[in-house]
């Protein structure tokens, strides 16, 4: 049996229950918010190292080396030229076509690669850069020339790149 005394007791209680509910909703869009702007904030300082990294010669060679380790065409095109005594015959899409394929068991073997960068040496063409290739623990040093085109870091597939790399 309820008696009025608890009815009003129970009453006070979903009262002060509700005024608690709707402090929590009028904080939620704003804790919302606020995660948003922290996560945006994060991706783009992460952005900005990376898009700075790429500016150096180090930076450039390791992306490079990535992609042409893992068969990422886009980035093995944009940052590399062709040595200029080296004539290539194939059409982009032939090369990113035998990129991929010469690459398949890197992808399929992704967590045993990984890529160190090594020294920075510079020459009088433009620098070499040093990055140790390691495939299942077993460290293999890489070797490759980059010159500046237009103002930006590029690796130059020449022999000694290709050697030691890969090129497609």
């Amino acid at each position: 049996m309820t008696s009025p005394e608890h009815e009003r007791r129970y009453g006070e209680m979903e009262a002060a229950a509700e005024g608690a509910r709707r402090a929590r909703a009028r904080r939620q869009p704003l804790i919302l918010i606020g995660l948003v702007n922290a996560l945006v904030l994060g991706t783009g300082v992460t952005a900005s190292i990376d898009l700075r990294r790429l500016q150096t010669p180090g930076g450039t060679a390791l992306r490079w080396t990535q992609a042409a380790v893992f068969g990422d065409c886009d980035d093995y095109l944009a940052y590399s030229v062709p040595d200029s005594t080296t004539a290539d015959e194939r059409s982009p899409s032939e090369l990113c076509r035998d990129l991929r394929a010469s690459t398949e068991q890197a992808r399929a073997d992704s967590v045993r690669i990984g890529l160190q960068l090594g020294r920075v040496l510079p020459q009088p063409y433009g620098v070499e850069v040093e990055i140790v290739l390691s495939r299942s623990g077993t460290p293999v040093p890489l070797a490759m020339r980059l010159v500046q085109v237009d103002g930006h870091w590029r690796v130059v597939r020449n022999e000694l790149t290709c050697a030691s790399v890969g090129c497609a």
